[in-house]
């Protein structure tokens, strides 16, 4: 998700670069073979990091979703992270941009949009290496306690494993199963009587 979202910025640059090659600002003509190759091929490579973005966005969503809940947290607040949000409206700006402009193709137009563009990308890396470290520590965690390093905090989200070594405490049923407590706490009534 990360190189394409780095071939989007890219992409996005040369849309820009190559619609300041035109005679007016726009798009080249025809009479330059090259700039409108350029620029075509930089479009179809825009659009190709989009449908690149969504799709490995919604696979790198998944996986991470069904990591974090394999180690016993909410995967939901994991996969969803600041930069998606950024980027959404870095790249409702740069439309709304476009749409607004008086001229489309000026160069100012193609360089805001190519700018936004690049910062939404930024943010999307940003957000995703956020994520990815978040999930690590949660790795790294559950790891620390499942190996006994350090024993469960009471009170702890309920996701987390018990410690692994018994200890005396674990043995006394009347701690734990509130039926044993019950016959132990009549036997005593009827001891009493």
């Amino acid at each position: 998700m990360i190189g394409i979202a780095i071939v989007y910025a890219i992409a996005a640059i040369a849309v820009a670069v190559f619609g300041t090659l035109g005679d007016r600002g726009g798009p080249p003509s025809s009479s330059s073979t090259a700039a409108a190759l350029g620029y075509l091929l930089a479009n179809l490579t825009l659009i190709a990091a989009i449908i690149g973005l969504v799709v490995s966005g919604l696979i790198w969503g998944r996986g991470t979703r069904q990591l974090a809940e394999a180690h016993g947290s909410s995967g939901r607040s994991y996969s969803r992270h600041w930069g998606i949000r950024v980027f959404s409206t870095c790249l409702f700006v740069s439309a709304a941009v476009a749409w607004l402009a008086s001229d489309r193709s000026a160069p100012a137009v193609l360089f805001g949009q190519a700018a936004l563009r690049t910062l939404g990308a930024a943010a999307l890396v940003g957000g995703v290496l956020h994520s990815r470290a978040r999930v690590l520590r949660l790795i790294a965690d559950v790891d620390r306690i499942v190996a006994g390093h350090y024993p469960p905090v009471t009170g702890q989200d309920r996701g987390w494993p018990l410690s692994p070594t018994p200890t005396s405490d674990d043995w006394n049923a009347s701690q734990w199963d509130p039926d044993v407590l019950r016959d132990i706490e009549s036997r005593r009534q009827r001891d009493r009587t």
